[in-house]
């Protein structure tokens, strides 16, 4: 509630030298009258004067065929101004839409533009990932709740965007631990997460890599192994993979042999 009271400040004051709607325009009891005018407004990218008529056609007309438009043109407008403060605005708009029109044939745009504004706000992966995990979870949404939607293409290219983001910041996380705090334990918990987590990661032969070393540092031996014949198997060309090898080798040879199996453990 802080964060959206603080965006309707910012915006409320970057807005005091924006274009003034005609008094006349807002006093209009026709709706198509505002509706129009809105439109114009927003084609000419004059989003506060957009904003005063959606919401008077919001506030004024409840019934009129025009009030689920101007729902979404209002998030449109804080969307296309852009800017934190403004997306968090436009997700509230789109909210407000899809609550109160559910199976509208524009719903799916009103999930898709929730995402988008997350989207727009996420951090590079060596930062904080809040607006990333957010916009996954909304895009996700879209594919389930509307599949057959024309946002399905963008919306899974997100995706595959905001995974790997989230993927990274695992990675620079688990690489921090591993080199500057020498915590190999707090390392493989992060390189682990990625594996389950992520296995599309574009950089996975560098992640088993990492957890090997990491798990030899710890003294799991036996962890680590597979780690780094998976890599020698699956990335055969990675710039990792010699160094692999010659710690995998360097492990085996370091391996307890195995117990040797009695007559009664074959039966």
């Amino acid at each position: 509630m802080r964060r959206l009271l603080l965006a309707i400040a910012l915006v409320t004051l970057g807005c005091a030298h924006g274009g003034e709607v005609d008094l006349s325009t807002l006093a209009s009891s026709s709706d198509q009258i505002l509706w129009e005018a809105g439109e114009k407004a927003s084609q000419k990218k004059n989003w506060e004067s957009a904003r005063q008529i959606y919401k008077r056609i919001i506030d004024g007309f409840p019934q009129s065929e025009y009030g689920p438009a101007a729902r979404l043109a209002l998030g449109d407008s804080y969307f296309g101004e852009g800017g934190t403060a403004n997306y968090i605005l436009a997700i509230g708009a789109y909210r407000d839409f899809l609550t109160l029109y559910p199976s509208h044939p524009k719903s799916d745009y009103g999930q898709f533009r929730v995402a988008e504004s997350h989207f727009r706000q996420k951090n590079g992966p060596d930062r904080d990932q809040s607006e990333t995990a957010k916009a996954l979870d909304e895009y996700q949404r879209l594919l389930e709740l509307y599949p057959q939607s024309t946002h399905v293409e963008e919306a899974r290219t997100r995706i595959v965007d905001c995974r790997q983001s989230l993927a990274r910041s695992e990675f620079l996380a688990g690489f921090f631990y591993q080199r500057t705090r020498q915590a190999c334990r707090a390392a493989v918990s992060r390189y682990e997460t990625i594996l389950s987590d992520y296995p599309d990661y574009n950089e996975v032969d560098e992640v088993l890599f990492r957890i090997g070393q990491a798990l030899a540092a710890c003294h799991r031996t036996a962890e680590a192994l597979p780690h780094l014949a998976r890599l020698l198997e699956e990335h055969k060309t990675s710039k990792f993979a010699d160094e692999a090898k010659k710690l995998y080798d360097l492990l085996s040879a370091k391996a307890p042999a195995a117990p040797p199996t009695t007559p009664g453990e074959l039966k």
